[in-house]
């Protein structure tokens, strides 16, 4: 069965390094793309292998204030490596954030004690799971299925709930098919439907699709193995 955040330890620092790399950083960010191979050189001299080390390393600020004196690597740099870091785990949010999910389905789940994405997503992956599911809540099963890919593709970074209907009005129903969306034709679908269901969705561009088309891939590559 998959989680729905990725497994930190999945995602070697060497992987962590590249995708950090490849990322257009806002203003407040660009100190991590500065004296990269020498600063994570410093992390995998300090047995750091992967996502899952670096962010119980960097859990607190008095540990990142004390890594910082027993490396030399400045807390401000470590601070926003913490942030970039963290930003790689899903974070489960209500299932009333979709649009289009009626109100009396999200209580009865909240009944059965489904509260939030990520309950639903990994207790409703199969389709025994769903006809089950529907057995007890009396919600139809092809609402089940909607609403478990709305899930899957809440568990991308910069996928919420708006831009998850959005995404799955375009026919995309999986983190894996979002992984192989072509960006440009895409996006104009996206402004397309956003413009005609008048959904509050924000400014979004080629930039945000492609970032979260990269972590798609990565969110791919972690529920079948480790990324190296």
């Amino acid at each position: 069965m998959k989680s729905y955040s990725i497994d930190p330890a999945k995602i070697g620092l060497e992987k962590f390094k590249e995708l950090t790399a490849g990322r257009r950083m806002l203003p407040g960010r660009v100190m991590l793309h500065e004296q990269m191979e020498k600063r994570f050189d410093i992390l995998g001299s300090c047995g750091i292998e992967n996502l899952g080390d670096l962010l119980q390393i960097l859990g607190s600020k008095p540990k990142i204030e004390s890594f910082s004196v027993q490396t030399g690597l400045p807390t401000e740099y470590l601070v926003l490596l913490r942030r970039e870091a963290g930003s790689y785990l899903a974070r489960p949010f209500p299932l009333s954030n979709f649009p289009g999910i009626p109100f009396e389905y999200v209580e009865l789940l909240k009944s059965k004690g489904i509260l939030n994405t990520k309950n639903f997503f990994e207790q409703a992956q199969t389709e025994d799971h769903q006809s089950e599911l529907a057995g007890i809540t009396g919600i139809p099963k092809y609402r089940l299925k909607e609403l478990f890919s709305l899930c899957d593709l809440s568990r991308i970074t910069g996928v919420g709930g708006i831009f998850a209907r959005v995404v799955y009005e375009a026919g995309i129903r999986s983190t894996m098919e979002f992984a192989r969306i072509d960006i440009l034709t895409q996006l104009k679908n996206y402004l397309a439907i956003i413009e005609k269901y008048g959904y509050a969705a924000g400014h979004i561009g080629e930039e945000d699709i492609s970032y979260s088309v990269c972590y798609a891939n990565v969110l791919v590559a972690c529920d079948q193995k480790s990324v190296r």
